[in-house]
């Protein structure tokens, strides 16, 4: 029988190949291969595939096989559209009980933001930013929350590493400064103002 761990490590191996541009959208996914290639059983790699279809990462078709999400132009907006709704709640909650450590952390991403404007890469700008925004979600103290727009991220990660025109962070820069700014003086609402800008300056420079 497959351990939780074994399903676990095909979910990481796919997810990481997904956001590293190794699988594109649309390609499929074979589960003898991927089952030979990580040295465990097919049964192990159905499960991780449910996974990654439950979590929007794959697409699974009856009698065609497994492919990774290729998502349109309507997918894109109605998630962004989402995460704003969830991520605006997050803040809410998250802004009068963040503590220091957290601050601190984000403070550090900008900080690795403004770093990667010297050699910017896409992939590298999906983990920092990713990391910035967890740090909302996990301080909302809501664990539904938190596992829902971890969900959202997956999506929103794959429609900046394959779709996002960007070759600058700098706009970003600035909303995740207005969202600490607003935090650390206990502004809840400048701090909404600035996830939803944000999530807007996401849904511009994407192009499907």
């Amino acid at each position: 029988m497959a351990s939780n761990t074994g399903i676990q490590d095909v979910y990481d191996h796919v997810k990481q190949k997904i956001i590293s541009r190794e699988f594109f959208p649309g390609n499929r996914i074979v589960e003898e291969d991927l089952a030979s290639e990580m040295g465990t059983s097919r049964t192990t790699v159905r499960s991780a595939i449910s996974r990654l279809a439950f979590d929007g990462l794959v697409d699974v078709v009856p009698k065609k096989g497994t492919y990774v999400a290729k998502p349109t132009m309507e997918d894109m907006e109605e998630v962004y559209e989402l995460r704003r709704i969830l991520e605006s709640e997050a803040l809410r909650k998250a802004v009068p009980r963040i503590g220091e450590d957290a601050l601190k952390r984000m403070e550090e991403c900008i900080a690795d933001q403004v770093e990667l404007e010297k050699h910017y890469t896409m992939q590298e700008y999906v983990k920092i930013n990713r990391a910035f925004h967890s740090e909302i979600a996990r301080a909302s103290g809501n664990a539904y929350l938190e596992k829902f727009l971890d969900e959202l991220f997956n999506k929103t990660a794959i429609f900046l590493t394959f779709y996002d025109r960007s070759v600058t962070n700098l706009d970003s820069i600035e909303t995740h400064t207005k969202i600490l700014n607003a935090i650390r003086e206990g502004d809840t609402e400048k701090a909404v103002e600035g996830i939803i800008e944000d999530n807007q300056i996401a849904v511009d420079d994407i192009m499907i």
